[in-house]
């Protein structure tokens, strides 16, 4: 009988993970495409492509902004759930305490056995935080793997911004290169 509650609470613990993790990816949103790194045909070009990837850096650095903020408001609901776990779990081994000493004395039997009841219900309470709390992990833990991917994605925008001006200063005359260098940043 005890392996069964084990294998169920195994079961449950498995659950909460795998679910918060796949509900946690499900809620955020798509992750943009890194650059192409095609070589510029010309001076024209090479202004377009780097307009382009300015833009597409600037979508990027929100895009890890929003990321970021998602993952610090999971990171912070985590926090909470587990504060709420461990006080249940403080609040049911006082109660059981309690019943102890109370259901030591013969007059504090019929206390002992309402606090016994009282704790039982703090300690389903407690697993039940204890299964919120493992179900946010598994949505921050999808969270953080977004964030890293967004991450790259627009260092890997950054790079292509770089690589871009220095094909405009190798393929544009100096006025033009200068001209096209000091065009307001589209962020």
């Amino acid at each position: 009988m005890i392996v069964i509650f084990i294998a169920a609470g195994l079961l449950a613990v498995i659950g909460a993970a795998v679910l918060g993790r796949e509900f946690g990816r499900t809620r955020l949103p798509p992750t943009q495409d890194g650059p192409g790194g095609s070589k510029p045909d010309g001076c024209e070009d090479a202004s377009k492509q780097w307009d382009a990837a300015r833009q597409m850096a600037c979508n990027a650095k929100r895009d890890q902004d929003a990321a970021h903020l998602i993952a610090a408001d999971l990171r912070a609901q985590v926090i909470a759930a587990t504060a709420v776990h461990v006080a249940l779990v403080i609040a049911a081994v006082a109660t059981f305490a309690a019943a102890a000493a109370a259901i030591a004395t013969v007059f504090g039997i019929p206390a002992g056995l309402i606090l016994t009841g009282v704790a039982i219900g703090l300690t389903v309470a407690a697993a039940a935080a204890l299964l919120v709390v493992i179900g946010l992990t598994g949505s921050l833990t999808a969270a953080d793997d977004d964030l890293l991917a967004k991450i790259r994605v627009r260092q890997a925008w950054d790079a292509e911004v770089t690589r871009l001006r220095a094909a405009i200063l190798s393929a544009c005359p100096p006025e033009t290169a200068n001209a096209v260098l000091s065009r307001p940043n589209p962020c």
